[in-house]
This record gives structure tokens, sequence and C-alpha cells, in this order.
């Protein structure tokens, strides 16, 4: 990387680490309220500096692009108002810029990202300082993926702060995710549960890096990145513009998700704030995906009467109800990644059994992958697995079928509350990684020996899982103990055993009754 870009990024994280303390130090403890203004008040310099990008770019295209600060918007440009000071800069911003920003024309997403947002930095001086250190960036000698790789910075700083840890699914794993169902340019791919958008942003990271020259492609934050270089002009639009589809119901995340889309260069991708299991259904509710991935929420719980009526099983418990969703939203042949808590796959409620039922008619299931408890420490330490699985075009339970179980020990952390990385902790995701790629390269005749390893990997028909109460733990079928496979011995054997015991045992009874 350049080393006037690295000293860019280093000056920004210098700057954003002041922002973070002065705004705590000034009234804002709240991480997710430091993290909105933060960026707000970012986008407000971004939206100058792109516009005048624009303007200059219209000089060279004649697209007939309009400065949206023409005439007597100039005044809501940043390069006008950051002068000003005291109670006139804050009711000035607060009042008539964010208004100004919530009605701009052409920009839906800007115009998303700030409606019903409110500026929460209520002291004139505290807002003046908080200013002057964000016009010291200058965002314009940044592309979109350095951008897009600092705001992640944001959030990552704040993430064991507060609630918004929650909501943030563990980078690494969901890049396993996302390398094992694989979106393909010219695919939809679709997260009824965004969060901070971490599925959708690795996901158009995963096409580009797969689109691009094998020199351009460089390692990035535990995997790589390219440019997407060997994709077309069509195929760029296509991916900016009508792949990425999100949803969340908490307004703060679909703002956090819309500012991530927006600095990573997706500004026309569709995030709406919208409940997706509960409520009112709409058009949204019959669009189909050829890709779903997605961590819903565990622990929530959903009134009985505002359960959406199209959804396959009721039930009160969120990931029930997430999980019949994302099987209904696939196109036949689409693929699905999803994380779901362990009490899922054994419970023996009525919602419980259905849903496992209804997802092995309807869908091929291609893996489980069972995780260690303490992979979303520190705010969970409940155990649950990634379900993998392709949407049959016809629905149809299939006995003959097979499901590959992996067991992952270990994700390279330390599984604990205090949250640590590094080579002294087991990771079995590379391991993963290579047998799945094993087992999808091969014909079906070939899969089960090159995707089988031990302790890690097997297969279980899918009839076995029907004769146990659709039960699809690892652990009711994992055939080794402690690396090593389970070998039951012929009953007969045991019984001699037993009665060879009982012979030594009546003998020494017999010594002791003697000695007495």
């Amino acid at each position: 990387m350049d080393e006037k870009i690295i000293k860019l990024q280093e000056e920004f994280k210098q700057k954003l680490n002041v922002l973070n303390d002065y705004l705590f130090a000034s009234g804002l403890p709240d991480p997710v309220t430091r993290i909105q203004q933060i960026t707000l008040l970012f986008f407000l310099k971004m939206l100058e500096e792109r516009d005048n990008a624009l303007v200059e770019e219209e000089k060279i295209t004649k697209r007939g692009y309009k400065s949206i600060f023409e005439g007597k918007n100039s005044q809501y440009r940043w390069s006008e108002f950051v002068y000003k000071t005291g109670k006139e800069l804050l009711e000035f911003v607060r009042d008539d810029v964010f208004d100004f920003v919530r009605n701009v024309s052409g920009h839906n997403n800007i115009k998303e990202i700030f409606r019903e947002a409110r500026l929460k930095i209520d002291d004139p001086s505290t807002l003046k300082r908080t200013l002057e250190i964000i016009d010291e960036i200058k965002f314009e000698q940044l592309d979109a993926d350095i951008k897009g790789d600092l705001y992640e910075d944001i959030l990552n700083q704040i993430e064991h702060a507060g609630k918004l840890g929650q909501f943030r699914t563990p980078r690494h794993i969901i890049r396993f995710i996302v390398e094992m169902v694989d979106p393909k340019i010219g695919e939809t791919v679709f997260d009824p549960a965004c969060g901070t958008g971490g599925f959708l942003i690795i996901s158009y990271e995963h096409i580009r890096t797969k689109n691009s020259s094998k020199e351009l492609i460089t390692p990035h934050n535990g995997g790589f990145r390219g440019p997407g270089d060997k994709l077309s002009k069509a195929q760029w639009k296509f991916l900016q513009n009508e792949t990425f589809f999100g949803q969340d119901v908490d307004p703060e995340m679909v703002r956090l998700t819309l500012m991530n889309f927006f600095l990573h260069g997706l500004e026309e991708s569709d995030v709406k704030r919208k409940d997706t299991v509960a409520g009112a259904e709409d058009e949204e509710d019959l669009r189909r995906y050829d890709v779903i991935l997605t961590n819903p929420p565990f622990a929530g719980k959903v009134d009985k009467e505002r359960i959406k009526k199209s959804l396959p099983v009721k039930s009160t418990k969120t990931q029930v109800l997430f999980l019949g969703y994302v099987i209904d939203s696939l196109k036949p042949n689409g693929r699905a990644g999803i994380i779901l808590p362990e009490g899922t796959l054994f419970g023996t409620n009525r919602d419980d059994k259905e849903i496992r039922r209804y997802l092995l008619e309807k869908c091929q299931l291609q893996a489980v992958i069972s995780m260690p408890a303490g992979v979303f420490q520190p705010y969970a330490g409940v155990k649950t697995s990634v379900f993998i699985f392709k949407k049959k075009p016809v629905p149809k339970l299939d006995e003959n079928e097979k499901i590959w179980f992996f067991n992952m020990q270990g994700d390279g952390s330390s599984l604990s509350a205090a949250k640590k990385f590094g080579p002294q902790y087991r990771n079995d995701i590379p391991k993963l990684i290579e047998l799945w790629l094993a087992r999808r390269s091969f014909s079906e005749s070939e899969k089960k020996n090159t995707a089988v390893e031990k302790p890690y990997s097997w297969f279980t028909p899918v009839k076995e899982i029907i004769e146990n109460d659709y039960i699809l733990s690892a652990n009711a079928y994992n055939p080794y103990i402690e690396g090593e496979e389970k070998e039951y011995r012929d009953p007969k054997e045991i019984l001699g055993d037993i009665e060879t015991g009982e012979k030594e045992l009546s003998q020494k009874f017999k010594e002791i009754k003697e000695k007495l």
C-alpha cells in the first residue's frame, strides 16, 4: 500500500481515538450514540467533498449532474458552516443542516441515514471542537475501500463497550460462511437481520476478489481482497446497485449499515428498516433471492398475534421464525448460510422439531458446522452451529441424502469473556475450508472420502436423522471421542468380561473371609 495512504489511515485512526475519548468525556458515554454522532458529522463533510468531485467529473462527462449546493443551498456546505461558533453553530447544524440532508434530492440512502437522526451534541463548544477535528481529515484522498476499512475500525473500537457488540457477528466467522456459500456475480444476496451489514460487505469483497487478477489479490483482515478488475461495466453496475439487500428492525442498525455501504461505494444498495418476522406483510416478503446469509437474533420473543401469517412454522422463538423465513425466501437452487443456537437443533418442542423437518423437506442441508461455546464472547457464551443449505426445486424428504457435519473445537480465539486471538489458540477454520472445498470439488461418489477426516468431520444419513426426531445437533452423531472412532464391542464379549469380573470378585471375598 502507498506510504501516503498508510499515513492518512494512521492519522485518521488517531483522530478517531481523540474524538471518541473527547465525546465520552463530554457527556456521551453510550458507544452507539458516539459512533452515530461521529459518522453523521463525517457524512456532512464527505457530502461536500463528493459533490465537488461529481461537479468536476461533470465537466468531462457532460452527464447533467447539478450540485446539491447550488444557489441558496451553498450555506449548507461543510466549508461554509464549519466556521460558525457558539449557539449559532449548534442551532444551524441541528435544525438547518440535518433538515437539508434529510430532504436532499437524488440521494435516497443518504436521506434514509439522516431520517429521524438527531444531533445529540448539545454543547456549542463541544460541537465546535468536534467539527475542527473532523475538518482536518481529507476524505477525498481515500478511496472507497480505505474509507470502508476505516469505518470498520470505528465499529471495532466500540464493539466491546456496549450493546453494539450483540449486533456484530465476528468477521472471521462471517468470512468462512461466505466462503462456503460462495456468492457469485449476477446473484442477489440478502440478510434479513443485517445488523451493521457484515455479511453483505464481506460478500461484496468476496465477489470482487473472485473476479480479480491473481497478481492484484492481496491479504486483507484475515482474508483476501481484489479490485474486481475482471468485471465488466454492466457487472459492476449490478454488483453495486442490484446485488445486496438488507433488513433490520432496529433503526440505528439500518443507519449504521447504510453508512457502511456508502463508505464502501455501495450507495444504491437496498437496506430497509423492517420487522422481518412480525407485523404486516408486504411485497418485499414475496421477493426471492439467490443467496441468504444471516445471524438472526436468538433471545427474542415474538407475540403470537404479530407473527406473519405466511411463515411456515409459528413459534414465539425468533430463530425458528427466521429459519422459516430464510427457507421460503430462497429461489429454487438458492443457497443459504445461517447461524443458529444449539437448542434449535435438538429441542423437543413442536416448533423446533417441525422447522427441522421443514428444512429437510424443502432444502438439501449440505453442512452443519458445530461451533464451540465462546465464539460470541464477551456478549454470549451460547453454543451455536452454522447451517449451509440449498433450496430444492421440488420439495421432497429424501432419506438417501447425507449431511456433512464438521466439529469445530476452536476458532483461533480464547473463547472466553476476555476475548483474545493468537496462534496459541486452536483454529479449525482452515481445516473446515480445506475439507469443504474438497467436498465441493469431487463427484458424489468421491465426496465421502475427500471430506471425512478424524476428528473433524463425518457424514450422517438423513434417514438416521429422521428416525432420531430430526435432531441436527452434531453431538448426536459424532463418531469420534477425543479424536478416536467409537468402537462398540460385541455384547457376548461384554457379558464374558462381566462373568470373569464376578468370578474374580467372588474369589476375593472368599480370601477375605478365610483371613477373618
